[in-house]
């Protein structure tokens, strides 16, 4: 009886090596697959990291100003959602803390982003907060064009 042969394993170890070597090869087929599954939701939920939210900006026919700085952005959005750049704050007091951390005492001028159906006296509002903290270069933010308001 030869135990070998029937087997499939020559004596010679050739069969090992030949396994071993089918073994060692990589699908790099499903790795790639993997890797752009990962991109993809990478991709998406980086759109939902951003702290920096959509607000519907007045509309004024003027001149853009011209910018001598890089200046800090205070989004407010009509659900009264606060931002000091990318950073979101809950209150007014934290959007005071976070100014004061971004600007380090530096003179750096502060845009104001404010939805265009947030009421007038909560901009105002917002405005004192961000000179308590220091800022003394405030401007509001718009778009370009005109507002029809007034030919309602």
């Amino acid at each position: 009886m030869m135990h070998g042969v029937e087997s499939g394993v020559s004596g010679t170890g050739w069969g090992r090596r030949r396994a071993m070597r089918s073994m060692s090869e990589i699908n790099i087929t499903a790795f790639v697959d993997v890797l752009l599954v990962l991109l993809i939701i990478f991709m998406m939920t980086s759109q939902y990291l951003k702290a920096g939210f959509d607000v519907n900006l007045p509309k004024a026919d003027t001149p853009g100003l011209e910018q001598r700085q890089d200046p800090l952005v205070v989004t407010l959005s009509v659900d009264k959602r606060l931002a000091v750049g990318d950073q979101v704050v809950p209150g007014l007091a934290e959007m005071r803390e976070a100014l004061q951390a971004q600007l380090h005492g530096a003179t750096r001028p502060v845009y104001l982003k404010a939805d265009r159906k947030v009421p007038y006296g909560t901009i105002v509002t917002v405005m004192a907060e961000i000179r308590h903290a220091g800022v003394r270069d405030i401007g509001l933010m718009t778009e370009s064009g005109r507002e029809d308001w007034f030919e309602q």
